[in-house]
């Protein structure tokens, strides 16, 4: 079945399934496929490939278990086992799993099957115990990637029972091998080798098909029979009766064998059965023994349903269903024992960091306080690391009125909210923390500073707990006033944050610095929000908090650009994906935060006019950004490929970008709004639809003489652009006058430039010649440095004009030849098709639509016109428009003929 997508054994319990597995992949498969799937290398019904002609597969092996219906851990696990067949794949996708938010599993996983696709080598993947995941999105996930497996790749599942997947497609497609029950029962053969030669029974063939027939070639129910054979005089009179359904034979045996153990051994299987996974410390910590390596070691020797989970048998778990008999044993003999076994094991599981376990056994144990206790101490921590669901599933296990009169759990309820953007949810969450607070035994009715945990508590610890949790609800805030655009109070809570949460609490303070410096952006004091990103940076640094590190790098790389400080900005993204990649050679993750750093190097890279390498570095962060999900990441990355692409000249395009950024935003914050609408209006504008600028600019009560607000500026930028297209240039003159007033006060010289530049065009427009160059002048001598070009370059030959006149009059002339070298560079094509065909044509077709053209000219169909020029649909329709207007002409044919007629190429 290996030509196939899929394997599925599918059998119950005790079958043999996993065993199966493991020995035909280590018996060496290839010698067997040829022997069993054709004849002397003859190809027949069933294998339309010969068997002796496929490679040699390599295996990879995921076992699972009831924790793995977590889609981060499942996934992260499927990943590691893939790169044990191929090293480093999946790493974006890892990344991903790590993030607040992970995208949704098509976006996730398309990439994983493009990178599975480069792999030069056949191979297969085991999922083992599939029976155990019962989430949806899991199954989701696998059946998609079953639907688009690449050809090198084949899946084996091993399962109780058939997962929910459309089974029925893959068999009417022959892409599926199927072995159940009755192909896995053991023959009368099969039974007289394991019971004579494995558990060397010596039995005669009377009782082996006996005993065969008793159990339906049922591989546990035969191995425990043997079991409990083991020293009986009377073999035959045993086997006589011996009968019953499954279950009756299992419990019966099961009590066989474990009453012909050793008391301590039946203490220890009883007491070790609550573990999903054991190691001889773990089993230390809830029997109260020592060495229980040893006798790991020695249940393994004896064959007492113990599966190794490693090589070095550090590992182990119980077979799934000796597991359940002994738990169920053990609450029938001790109930009373249960709660304190799960308690041992969740208090070693904390103490060795193994946070998801630790809450596991807390919430078996009904230990509320346990959970409470791991949860409060380990929310950010879980976020940051991408387990998200995980602690959303934690709070959810816990009752209302606990969440609600604990702080803390308000707390990381709110804090996991807020990072996946439900912000509506979070206030109430934050009243209901303070409200426990306000509402303990002896605490002030006001005041977050008198505020105590209890009456005995009192102490300076206490209160210091008190300020802590405080801080935490204030930084939340901050975050959630940052993302609504309300910058003033983003300060002020963010500020409040830093004087509450203690010098220790690195993650949250790192949290609180970055988001302080976004509101200080957001309300125009750019000195200080430098100094808080740099503080923020060095916070998450210490903290060995790489992903807020990052964030805040971006953070701090985009101020830089406001300020005017392209190289600047540039080597603070160096520095950060510097620091990326120094903890991808620690054994990290890429995290999908690097994608706000490519952003903002891509918005340099535009401004030094390297637009390819801008575009490249624009998707790969777009890529990165739809790994995470996280609202604000999204938006400026769809913003900022919008601008590269408009400066490549693809407005259409653009525009698609931008529209997929309103779907991301939402309408969550009005400063997202006008970041994608006056990105937007740009676009109109160099359509030249002046008319949905205007209107836009009058929905938004824009008008010459309005108030310019810290933080919304660039509206009224726009306004002042849509102004000079109106032909209203006095008005547009004060507007810019008083816009460069706010940017310089703010020491925002980026926007300075954008200025001047603008001014100087509307001043040549109105013939101000003179006034129009001492404009130009200044913006040239603040650019100069830096290395702007598209700021000039982007406006066009009446840039060009301008900059022509400079140099005449000697300003800045090396930097001036350079700008006008790279204008004309841009407008050669255009020129040599304008000069080409003068009077052809009032617009000359661009080289893509030339394409177009030729393809238009084939008889292929417009689906495959668009897969040979990789482009959508939609988009060739743009560009077919584009062509039939520049032509003057309606249809296809048309469009051939008049190219023919003018001789185009």
């Amino acid at each position: 079945g290996l030509h196939r997508k899929l394997t599925l054994i599918s059998a119950p319990a005790g079958f043999g399934k996993t065993t199966l597995l493991s020995e035909w992949i280590n018996s060496g498969v290839r010698s067997r496929q040829y022997e069993v799937g054709s004849e002397q290398g003859r190809t027949n019904e069933i294998c339309p490939t010969p068997y002796s002609l496929l490679p040699t597969p390599r295996f990879a092996w995921v076992s699972l278990d009831k924790g793995d219906n977590d889609p981060t851990r499942f996934w992260a696990y499927f990943i590691a086992a893939l790169q044990t067949i191929h090293e480093g794949i999946g790493e974006v996708t890892l990344a991903a799993l790590q993030s607040p938010q992970p995208p949704p599993i098509e976006s996730l996983l398309t990439g994983l099957i493009n990178e599975i696709t480069e792999i030069q080598e056949h191979f297969a993947l085991v999922l083992d115990d599939f029976h155990v995941i019962a989430d949806q999105q899991v199954n989701d996930g696998v059946t998609l990637l079953l639907d688009n497996l690449p050809s090198q790749m084949h899946l084996v599942l091993s399962s109780r029972v058939d997962p929910p997947w459309p089974f029925a497609r893959l068999r009417a497609r022959g892409e599926m091998i199927e072995l159940r029950a009755d192909d896995l029962r053991f023959t009368p053969e099969e039974a007289a080798t394991f019971l004579n030669n494995v558990m060397q029974l010596d039995l005669s063939p009377e009782d082996v098909s006996a005993l065969e027939d008793r159990t339906e070639g049922w591989i546990v129910g035969l191995q425990m029979a043997a079991l409990s054979m083991r020293g009986r005089k009377d073999v035959s009179g045993f086997i006589r009766a011996f009968s019953g359904s499954h279950r009756f034979i299992l419990d019966y045996l099961v009590e066989e064998v474990l009453d012909q153990q050793t008391p301590a051994i039946q203490d220890f299987l009883l007491k070790t059965s609550i573990l999903e996974r054991m190691t001889g410390p773990l089993c230390d910590a809830v029997t109260g023994g020592t060495d229980r390596q040893t006798i790991l070691t020695q249940l393994e020797q004896a064959n007492l349903f113990l599966v190794p989970l490693d090589d070095e048998r550090r590992w182990y778990r119980y077979h799934h269903l000796f597991a359940d008999l002994l738990r169920s044993r053990l609450e029938q003999a001790h109930p009373d024992r249960v709660p304190a076994l799960h308690r041992r094991a969740s208090e070693w599981y904390e103490h060795n960091g193994l946070i998801p376990e630790a809450v596991s056994h807390a919430l078996a144990a009904g230990d509320v306080e346990g959970v409470a206790r791991v949860v409060e101490g380990n929310a950010l921590a879980m976020m940051d690391h991408g387990e998200l669901t995980t602690l959303v599933g934690w709070l959810d296990a816990l009752p209302d009125e606990v969440v609600r009169s604990r702080p803390w759990l308000g707390v990381a309820r709110a804090w996991a909210l807020t990072y996946a953007g439900q912000f509506d949810a979070v206030e109430p969450l934050l009243q209901d923390a303070e409200n426990a607070l306000a509402g303990l035994e002896g605490a002030p009715k006001t005041g977050i500073e008198g505020l105590a945990l209890s009456k005995v508590e009192e102490s300076v610890p206490s209160r210091a707990k008190v300020r802590h949790i405080a801080g935490h609800i204030a930084a939340i805030r901050a975050y959630g006033a940052w993302i609504s655009g309300h910058g003033d109070h983003a300060v002020e809570r963010a500020r409040e944050a830093l004087e509450h949460l203690p010098e220790d609490d690195l993650m949250a303070r790192g949290l609180a610095a970055t988001t302080l410096g976004s509101g200080l952006i957001l309300i125009g004091d750019l000195a200080a929000a430098a100094q808080a990103l740099t503080q923020a940076i060095t916070i998450s640094q210490a903290a060995g908090d790489t992903h807020v590190a990052l964030l805040t790098t971006a953070d701090l790389a985009y101020l830089r650009v406001m300020q005017g400080q392209l190289r600047e900005a540039a080597a603070t993204c160096r520095g950060g994906l510097r620091l990326a990649d120094e903890y991808v050679r620690r054994g990290g993750r890429r995290f999908p935060a690097i994608g706000n750093i490519y952003a903002v190097t891509s918005a340099v890279l535009c401004e030094w006019n390297d637009l390819e390498a801008a575009i490249r570095h624009a998707r790969e962060g777009l890529e990165l950004g739809k790994q995470w999900r996280q609202i604000d990441t999204l938006t400026v990355n769809y913003v900022y490929l919008a601008e590269v692409l408009r400066a490549t000249g693809d407005i259409a395009g653009a525009l698609k970008v931008v529209q997929k950024a309103k779907q991301v935003a939402g309408g969550v914050s009005s400063w997202f709004d006008i970041i994608i609408a006056t990105t937007e209006v740009r676009l109109r504008l160099a359509q030249g639809d002046v008319g949905a600028a205007s209107r836009w600019a009058q929905r938004m009560g824009l008008c010459p003489d309005c108030e310019i607000k810290v933080g919304r500026h660039k509206g009224c930028y726009i306004l002042a652009r849509i102004l000079v297209a109106q032909g209203r240039l006095d008005e547009a003159l004060d507007l810019l006058a008083r816009l460069l007033k706010v940017a310089e006060a703010a020491g925002a010289m980026g926007d300075v430039i954008e200025i001047l530049v603008l001014q100087a065009l509307a001043c040549q427009a109105q013939g101000e010649i003179d006034q129009a160059l001492t404009a130009l002048e200044r913006a040239l001598s603040l650019a100069e440095p830096e290395g702007y070009v598209r700021v000039f370059i982007g406006e066009g030959a009446p840039m060009g004009e301008l900059l022509r006149q400079s140099a005449a009059r000697g300003i800045a002339v090396d930097y001036v030849h350079k700008l006008l070298a790279a204008l004309e560079s841009e407008t050669k094509e255009e020129l040599r098709l304008a000069e080409q065909f003068p009077t052809a044509l009032i617009e000359p077709l661009s080289e893509r639509e030339l394409e177009v053209l030729r393809l238009l000219a084939t008889s292929l169909p417009t689906a495959e016109i668009a897969n040979e020029l990789f482009i959508t649909v939609n988009t060739l329709r743009t560009h077919t428009r584009n062509i039939y207007g520049k032509l003057d002409v309606h249809s296809r044919r048309e469009a051939v003929a008049r190219a023919q007629e003018l001789g185009l190429p």
